[in-house]
């Protein structure tokens, strides 16, 4: 037998704790053009692992029955995700419908216990890639064809109790309603209103989330905005071009998913690296940047070296794929479109930008690191505010097409550190009145996370206060918080990266 398969004993049905909330909502509900350029098959998903304290029964530590009802309390803010996405007939936007259809909550359980897959971690700590197929088997499955997607629950939580008490929550979400950040809204309130029903309060989540898209109907635009934003020509998007086509790969290795760790120590030596020596004023560069630029270009010299040792001269023009920097922008914020701070829809621009060979095979950190700034920096957000408004008065979004899509092999960054995934996440509390935060809160690798390039940029534990407090001093200050990065490449970048000295001692 294997040790560590996870079974599912229970499937359950959820919907809102108040009936009435259902008749409330608009059906269909309406997504806005955010939501409508996400790929349909996508999903967001995340696994939570809590280790159960020795003195805590395992009948008093994360129980099933009380996490199905603080579900469907949180149902009853988040009504929409108990229907099921489907196709507006006329506007080919996808929409929700079948309101009350319910999400659902798998029961499972692992034989095998936690502490054996920490002793398995050189690190001593939880891993994602030491948990039963690399997280996958913690979640609910998710059948990811084009049929199925009206029939997948849009909101599906699994509740695996391990062999030694602990509990690992896997949730998933379909992509089309909400991006990272509302996600992990969404799990925080869940977290909450579990909190307060622990507690016998009445669970009510004092600032109601926003799930109202913006943008998403030409009703509520004025009659200039109606004619202004179809004479737009997006720079991102365009009607009926074959621009969508995903390149072929660049490489037929096989993909390898491994995480690393960004510790304190090593973002200090980072920001060192970053200073210009010929600027009288530096630039302030954000953690994320620091870490994406120098992954961006320590991966591209190794694939540039990969070729060399196969006796292959490499083609510049071939490489330039390879030179592309990708991310996504969080636009909630106020100097960006200025969204409600609890806006739960998709709020996310992509944006895109490429450094020269011999920058990112010989140039300086600081050089490379400016590029990436310079571009999240300048993005005109008038411009995207239109472009957002032209999505939502074509008639037919169908013929909506993407100008650029990421192509294979190069370099995605995707940000997860402004939302501290390991703060207001906690359930349970200890005999002693601890809060029981979580060891682990990441992705799973899952299918869609193994391309070659892909990097999830994530914070660590050591944002939660007690972590921050504790935290070593060097030179008088605090080190700054560590984080983490579920990082995708081709076996034979790996390779090059793993007998690499240097790289190995920063990610040690």
């Amino acid at each position: 037998m294997v040790l560590d398969q996870v079974r599912v004993s229970t499937r359950h049905t959820l919907n809102c704790a108040n009936e009435a909330t259902i008749a409330t909502l608009e059906s269909p509900f309406n997504l806005g053009p955010m939501d409508h350029i996400v790929p349909k098959m996508l999903t967001i998903e995340v696994i939570l692992v809590y280790k159960k304290p020795m003195t805590l029964p395992e009948g008093d530590f994360f129980p099933v029955e009380r996490l199905k009802v603080a579900a469907s309390h949180l149902l009853d803010y988040y009504p929409h995700l108990t229907g099921r996405l489907q196709q507006n007939p006329v506007s080919q936007a996808p929409e929700i419908g079948n309101m009350g259809t319910g999400a659902e909550i798998w029961e499972a359980k692992c034989a095998k216990k936690l502490r054996n897959i920490i002793a398995s971690a050189l690190s001593g700590r939880i891993l994602v890639i030491k948990l039963p197929d690399s997280g996958n088997a913690l979640l609910p499955i998710f059948h990811a064809t084009m049929g199925a997607v009206s029939h997948n629950p849009i909101f599906a939580m699994q509740h695996t109790r391990f062999g030694c008490g602990g509990v690992a929550l896997g949730i998933r979400v379909h992509h089309l309603v909400c991006d990272a950040t509302g996600f992990m809204q969404l799990v925080r309130d869940l977290a909450d209103i579990y909190k307060q029903l622990r507690d016998s309060s009445p669970p009510t989540l004092i600032s109601p989330p926003d799930i109202t898209s913006h943008f998403r109907g030409t009703s509520s635009h004025s009659v200039s905005q109606k004619e202004r934003a179809p004479a737009f020509n997006p720079p991102n998007f365009c009607l009926d071009t074959n621009t969508g086509n995903m390149p072929e790969p660049l490489t037929s290795h096989t993909v390898i998913a491994c995480p690393l760790r960004f510790q304190g120590q090593d973002l200090i030596s980072l920001r060192y690296a970053a200073i210009d020596p010929h600027a009288q004023e530096q630039t302030s560069f954000t953690t994320f940047e620091l870490v994406s630029a120098y992954l961006y270009q320590r991966i591209y010299q190794a694939r540039v070296k990969v070729l060399r040792d196969r006796g292959v001269t490499p083609d510049l023009d071939s490489l330039q794929l390879l030179r592309d920097f990708w991310t996504t922008m969080d636009m909630r914020d106020s100097t960006r479109l200025k969204l409600p701070a609890r806006y739960f829809p998709n709020a996310v621009h992509c944006l895109s930008t490429s450094a020269s060979h011999e920058l990112l095979e010989n140039g300086a950190f600081w050089q490379v690191l400016q590029i990436i700034h310079d571009a999240i920096h300048s993005v005109d957000m008038d411009e995207v505010k239109q472009q957002f408004e032209w999505i939502a008065t074509q008639p037919d979004k169908s013929h909506i097409k993407s100008r650029n899509v990421v192509p294979s092999g190069s370099f995605l960054a995707t940000q997860w550190t402004r939302g501290k995934t390991y703060v207001g996440v906690d359930f349970e509390v200890a005999p002693n009145g601890r809060r029981i935060a979580p060891d682990l809160v990441s992705p799973a690798f899952t299918e869609s996370h193994r391309t070659d390039g892909y990097a999830i940029i994530l914070s660590t534990e050591d944002q939660l206060p007690r972590r921050h407090l504790n935290g070593r001093c060097l030179a008088g200050a605090y080190l700054p918080c560590s984080v983490d990065v579920n990082l995708a490449l081709a076996g034979p970048v790996w390779d090059v990266l793993n007998s690499d000295p240097d790289f190995l001692a920063l990610h040690s």
